[in-house]
């Protein structure tokens, strides 16, 4: 996961054999965008795509031509709604176009945003584009019109074909990260075109196949791999921990509602675990996954004696499918008769881990606990203890915000999410039961504001777990 720039516009050019399969990238080209370059997705001030479009200057018989033509500001794309006027064939009568001064104008339009950190322009063509100084045979009126000035005009079409020198200057003088889509028919002649700008590096010329649904369907995996390069100017490093409830009620299945079939809650919590992991190694194919896990106390009087364990340390891996084998083979133990478990222990014990060997202030690191459980955490706080405390309540103190042992008492709630904080750890809780959700999130919510995130589980989606990582991911890259 990168940084991205703080703002960025695409504006999307191209002949109509296109439009159609576009709007088919997920959602349009606005989305492709979210879920690829930027953390914050539903910001308006964060990404905005332009969409202009042209054919050619009015040739007889074709009224309906237009050199340049601007259609939105914002959500370019998004919806058939955008879909430029005037749908035409993959040829027009002289097979040259106004491809370069739908760039040129679209650079300089007042109505789109070019004041932000990265600006982009994505242009498709298919057909030989017209410029002052071009080949063309059968030059028309177009060409006696007065060439592009560098000044905005509202009428774009009564000026000629732009020279190669203004559509230099314009592009850089915003900064354009320029993105030219050309079909076979073209590619050879103008992959180079670009290659004596001022910063030729600001120029992509790339071969697509043709003009048909199957081409457009690949065009987001051709340009975002540019665009990422240029806007995520940080690389991300993330190391991750999840904490399992070893417990029956966690591990094992049962009726959780009445007249519904019988689940683990270790089930429901694999498609968040996965999609963690998944995003994570994708981002940063050398990220470190550590797995512990907890029960209870073992004491007589709950009785599990050797039946469970407040805490373990079980592997650490890069490797995706082992990690998930793992936690889905995670062996189920006897909580005891008590209502709370020793998850906050688990919780500390992990973050000081020995065998784990969290990095320190290392920079551009995310590090993140996910803990997956169904009950409340035991605490020596004098406010939260139970009614009739077990005997671990007896045990001696261990040392405050640090490593211990099962021989040592619960921590205290403070001491654990302090260290938590000063660590920089952030916390995504994976908790089932409405009643244990609440008391997770009242624990949380003042101690570990923006720091961690829980939702209703089971989730139909992750979309907002992700853009919460995203932001972590941000934050980090901010320092």
């Amino acid at each position: 996961m990168g940084r991205a720039a703080e703002e960025i516009i695409i504006a999307l050019n191209g002949t109509s054999p296109f439009y159609d399969s576009l709007i088919q990238w997920k959602y349009g080209p606005y989305d492709v965008l979210n879920d690829n370059v930027f953390p914050y997705p539903f910001s308006r001030e964060k990404i905005k795509v332009g969409l202009t479009a042209f054919t050619d200057w009015t040739q007889p018989n074709s009224s309906a031509f237009y050199c340049y033509e601007y259609v939105t500001n914002e959500y370019g794309l998004d919806d058939y709604e955008f879909v430029p006027r005037n749908i035409l064939p993959d040829k027009d009568a002289d097979e040259w176009d106004s491809t370069l001064n739908a760039v040129y104008f679209t650079a300089i339009d007042k109505k789109l945003h070019w004041n932000f950190d990265t600006n982009v322009i994505v242009f498709m063509s298919n057909n030989k584009w017209k410029f002052a100084e071009d080949a063309n045979p059968s030059r028309g009126e177009e060409y006696k019109l007065p060439h592009p000035d560098g000044i905005y005009s509202d009428n774009p079409c009564e000026q000629g074909p732009v020279s190669t020198k203004m559509l230099f200057d314009t592009l850089e003088k915003w900064k354009v990260l320029l993105i030219g889509l050309l079909t076979p028919k073209i590619y050879s002649e103008y992959r180079n075109f670009f290659k004596s700008a001022k910063t030729p590096n600001n120029y992509h010329m790339l071969e697509i196949n043709g003009t048909d649904e199957t081409t457009a369907a690949g065009i987001a995996d051709m340009v975002m791999p540019i665009i990422r390069e240029r806007v995520c100017t940080c690389v991300i490093h993330y190391e991750f921990a999840l904490i399992i409830d070893s417990t029956q009620t966690f591990t094992e299945e049962f009726q959780r509602q009445w007249n519904s079939p019988k689940q683990r809650y270790l089930d429901l919590a694999m498609r968040k675990t996965t999609f963690i992991v998944d995003k994570i190694l994708k981002e940063d194919p050398k990220a470190k996954l550590h797995l512990t896990t907890f029960g209870d106390y073992p004491t007589v009087e709950n009785h599990n004696i050797n039946a469970t364990y407040c805490y373990r340390y079980e592997l650490t891996t890069s490797e995706n499918k082992t990690f998930l084998a793992a936690v889905k083979g995670v062996d189920s133990t006897y909580g005891g008769r008590d209502e709370h478990e020793s998850s906050l222990t688990a919780l500390l014990y992990t973050a000081r881990e020995p065998q784990i060997k969290w990095s320190k202030d290392a920079k551009n690191l995310v590090k993140i606990i996910a803990i997956a459980s169904d009950a409340f955490w035991k605490s020596y706080n004098y406010w939260d203890k139970p009614v009739n405390p077990g005997p671990e309540y007896s045990y001696p103190v261990g040392p405050t915000g640090q490593y211990g042992n099962c021989s040592h008492r619960p921590p205290t709630t403070g001491d654990v999410l302090q260290t938590l904080a000063k660590e920089n750890f952030y916390l995504l809780p994976i908790i089932y039961g409405d009643n244990s959700s609440d008391l997770w999130k009242e624990a949380l919510s003042s101690a570990m504001d923006g720091k961690y995130y829980m939702e209703i589980e089971p989730p139909y989606r992750f979309d907002l777990l992700k853009e919460v990582i995203n932001r972590w991911a941000n934050e980090s890259c901010k320092g």
